[in-house]
């Protein structure tokens, strides 16, 4: 895969009209999750749909097929309100990748895993996990791994093309509390370490530095703790957004795995 005249090579589908003006100098990444089982193709068509009053550069599909629609020197119309390290309106320098995904499920008092438009889902597409910027479990759909191959594939030939772009980030991260993706599901710690080239990286691991480190229900001092992670212990980083707490799963001491929050500057 590659980037020609700021389009994906193969990749490129049709322009959308939603759009702003020049993007220059791209700084910033931001992954999104569709809310959507269309593929990429039918989010695609939506973005070039004259109502659609939205966009964003490029749209990845659950079995790997891709569809740009806004050229990557073009604002695409991501972000809404956002924030970035004090820098406002992200649309503004950053390249936004929606993956299709429904993101946020529920089950139903008929014990069926149901999508946000109550489509019936297999249950094993559903992971129960906190949001970092919520303090209760739900559940999230998975990203296969046909998936994410093809993102990271993306994201690597945008990367090469765009030297600029110093972060990846979630649209979590620039707009928290108004936007939830793309989840706690989305392997953001592994993804940035596929992304580097990094093997397969099955699993993003670091080792605990504190004597004692205190594993908490969300990231914030004001979560309750449920565990104490001690020093030399390995644990699994599911989500390692840029900012002071990382979502981890490890053994807790005196026995038991637990999948909680830490401060990441305890992490090696």
């Amino acid at each position: 895969m590659q980037i020609v005249d700021h389009r994906l090579k193969p990749g490129w589908y049709k322009a959308s009209p939603h759009h702003g003006g020049a993007l220059e100098a791209p700084s910033l990444l931001v992954m999104h999750f569709t809310v959507s089982g269309a593929g990429a193709k039918g989010v695609a068509d939506y973005f070039v749909s004259p109502t659609a009053n939205a966009s964003a550069h490029v749209v990845v599909g659950r079995a790997g097929e891709v569809r740009q629609v806004v050229p990557f020197n073009v604002k695409a119309w991501h972000a809404g309100r956002s924030v970035w390290r004090g820098r406002p309106n992200c649309n503004d320098y950053a390249i936004g990748i929606e993956i299709d995904n429904w993101g946020r499920l529920m089950r139903t008092a008929d014990g069926q895993v149901r999508s946000s438009t109550s489509r019936i889902l297999d249950p094993a597409l559903a992971v129960e996990m906190t949001h970092k910027n919520e303090t209760r479990p739900c559940l999230w759909e998975v990203y296969g791994e046909t998936q994410m191959s093809a993102l990271v594939a993306v994201t690597r030939a945008i990367l090469a093309a765009y030297p600029t772009i110093t972060e990846i980030v979630g649209h979590d991260d620039i707009s928290p509390g108004r936007k939830s993706d793309p989840g706690p599901a989305f392997p953001m710690g592994r993804f940035v370490s596929l992304v580097g080239g990094r093997g397969d990286a099955p699993a993003l691991t670091r080792t605990v530095v504190a004597s004692r480190l205190n594993a908490r229900g969300g990231p914030g001092m004001q979560f309750d703790t449920l565990g104490v992670f001690l020093a030399g212990t390995r644990v699994e980083v599911l989500y390692d957004s840029p900012g002071p707490w990382a979502q981890v799963k490890g053994a807790l001491a005196g026995g038991g795995e637990v999948t909680a929050w830490v401060s990441d500057q305890y992490l090696a």
